[in-house]
């Protein structure tokens, strides 16, 4: 082989081994939302902190929810308003949230509210709701509403198997995704450390996952350990937006021999 071809060769091998893996190209990806932000400063602030583009779900009228979401917007991460909705047990919503007997002027009033009281919102995310969701009036609503709004797109957390609210966003063209695991609904590191093997499992075989967290300190610790992880484990790990672009944008080339295992949890 002629010396100039064997150096030319040698040079583009270099750059294929040392160029940046991107999301443009056929790599499996996760987005990691870390609910439940603005209760708690000391432990939104540490989840603030995490590497990388972890997206962050902010609770609605919480004390410090807006000096978060603004630390949050000026380290380059997205914000999403964490929006309350009633589940099927007594839990406490906490304040804004949605009810299935609100009439549909105080609802959107509520919605309204909701979103003003969080800045730099990217998308909306449900905090409870595994019995609202279910409901196909009030999703109607809830998806109307973000359809007026072309810049909001919506996760469905994904807590009661029986939910209605990805299908609904869907059929309004609301950008949209769903929860495919939670990974701390056991509070053990242990336990953590499985939901995030689970997480890096799935994205290699559908290609993609999301993972949603809540900011413990058992979590926090585990995912300042685990996200820097990602890249050595050739997965990529992108904000939300990005995630629901991605998967309208490829096409669905990943295989799968395992069914989607969703265990629709929380609220």
């Amino acid at each position: 082989m002629p010396i100039p071809k064997l150096i030319w060769l040698l040079s583009l091998l270099c750059f294929l081994v040392a160029a940046p893996l991107s999301a443009n190209d056929d790599l499996p990806y996760v987005a990691i939302v870390v609910d439940d932000i603005g209760d708690n400063y000391p432990r939104g602030l540490r989840a603030v902190k995490l590497p990388g583009h972890v997206t962050y779900s902010i609770l609605p009228h919480t004390p410090y929810g807006k000096n978060l979401a603004d630390r949050i917007n000026r380290s380059g991460r997205e914000v999403m308003l964490h929006m309350p909705m009633q589940p099927l047990g007594d839990e406490n919503m906490g304040p804004g949230g949605l009810l299935n007997t609100m009439p549909k002027t105080l609802f959107i009033k509520t919605v309204r509210n909701n979103i003003a009281a969080i800045p730099y919102i990217a998308g909306i995310n449900n905090h409870m709701g595994s019995l609202l969701t279910q409901q196909s009036i009030q999703m109607n609503w809830l998806m109307h509403e973000l359809n007026d709004n072309n810049d909001f797109y919506f996760v469905d957390s994904y807590t009661h198997a029986g939910s209605v609210a990805f299908r609904t966003a869907q059929r309004f063209n609301v950008p949209s995704t769903t929860r495919d695991i939670f990974l701390d609904h056991v509070i053990d590191a242990g336990e953590i450390e499985k939901q995030f093997l689970r997480l890096i499992k799935r994205a290699r075989i559908f290609g993609s996952a999301l993972g949603i967290a809540h900011p413990h300190m058992e979590t926090l610790l585990a995912l300042e350990y685990w996200i820097p992880q990602l890249a050595a484990e050739g997965i990529e790990l992108v904000p939300v937006s990005q995630y629901i672009e991605l998967k309208n944008q490829r096409s669905p080339t990943w295989q799968a021999s395992l069914s989607p295992s969703r265990k629709a949890a929380k609220n």
